[in-house]
């Protein structure tokens, strides 16, 4: 329909040129005729009329209005600001940003700048990503409805997604090793440490992030016979900067009244922040 509109007008302002150009001379009796012309013309172009300003559709040609402008923007990573205190819920799929958001992933209390993406497809399914402005910690709600309306196998709370950072690598053993990290501790809610033990088992060892002193603990059963190893390494940590302050281990056997003082210590070969 848009179409024959479009070639209806094209065919009026070419029967309107020999006028514009003086070809032909417009008669008195004429005036009429040409002026009916040129309000077909006016009328027949796309946002005149009752179709005035005509949103563009998948169906048809039309104009761009500011919501149509702002999710433009939207994909070209400009986010719309939605304010404070707003149900992030009822929010429609685009890309925004705000604060407080009520039955978000955040405390009430919590007062942070977020981003928030929501997608969604057809009448069953949405997920929105919520990621905290100065810190980067990330949630995700996913809703994905059965016929029967239940969001059945999703979580149907917030859930928060860990994001890893290697922070060092290599091999920390001998007191008084110096080290540096690739970022600050203070910046990721825990740190796994990877010990390596005197038989090559790999063994992860996570401890909250918090104070300088981490005391990592591990221990590996005997090769031969019953018995056991326990492997402690203490590190002091402040900011990027750290150092090994202890290294022992003893040893359990069958036979012996106790512990007894091992010489096989562990390495820590590598440390990564957790955020979450």
């Amino acid at each position: 329909m848009v179409d024959k509109s479009i070639n209806q007008t094209h065919n009026m302002l070419i029967s309107l040129k020999p006028y514009v150009t003086g070809e032909t001379s417009i008669t008195e009796s004429g005036i009429v005729d040409v002026l009916q012309k040129m309000a077909a013309v006016l009328d027949g172009h796309i946002g005149s009329g009752v179709n005035a300003h005509t949103p563009v559709a998948h169906y048809q040609s039309g104009f761009m209005t500011p919501v149509l402008l702002a999710k433009l923007y939207e994909i070209a990573g400009k986010r719309t600001y939605t304010g404070g205190g707003r149900d992030i819920m009822t929010l429609d799929p685009g890309c925004y940003y705000g604060l407080k958001f009520k039955n978000g992933p955040l405390a009430a209390d919590d007062d942070a700048l977020v981003t928030v993406d929501v997608s969604q497809f057809e009448d069953f399914g949405k997920q929105i990503v919520v990621i905290k402005s100065y810190t980067g910690q990330t949630y995700l709600y996913t809703e994905h409805k059965n016929s029967a309306g239940t969001n059945y196998a999703a979580p149907s709370i917030w859930t928060s997604i860990p994001r890893f950072a290697n922070l060092w690598e290599g091999s920390l053993s001998t007191v008084g090793t110096n080290f540096t990290l690739a970022d600050r501790i203070d910046k990721y809610t825990r740190l796994i440490f990877t010990v390596n033990t005197n038989n090559g088992a790999v063994y992860d060892v996570t401890t909250i992030s918090g104070g300088d002193t981490f005391k990592i603990n591990t221990f590996q059963r005997e090769n031969m016979g019953p018995g056991m190893n326990n492997f402690e390494i203490t590190l002091t940590i402040s900011g990027k900067s750290g150092s090994v302050t202890k290294n022992v281990s003893d040893a359990y056997n069958a036979g012996t009244a106790g512990p007894v003082v091992a010489s096989n210590l562990g390495r820590v070969v590598k440390i990564v922040g957790v955020l979450e």
